[in-house]
């Protein structure tokens, strides 16, 4: 059963692939990287056709989660 007291330090796992303008994934990844620790980040993609001047990107950090 677990335990009702909150863990001092516990954290969340996300996952996230971003699509976005060049400076919008910037912006992102250091909003994430504020909150806690980006284990793993993927090459940015470029996008084409109606999504042109986007790219999409892999971000996977750990959360610091309210106690």
């Amino acid at each position: 059963m677990p335990s009702a007291k909150p863990r001092a330090h516990s954290s969340l796992g996300l996952e996230v692939w971003a699509v976005g303008t060049h400076d919008e994934l910037i912006a992102l990844r250091s909003q994430l990287a504020a909150g806690g620790r980006l284990v793993e980040v993927g090459d940015p993609h470029i996008l084409a056709g109606a999504d042109a001047g986007r790219c999409r990107q892999y971000i996977r950090t750990q959360i610091r989660s309210a106690a």
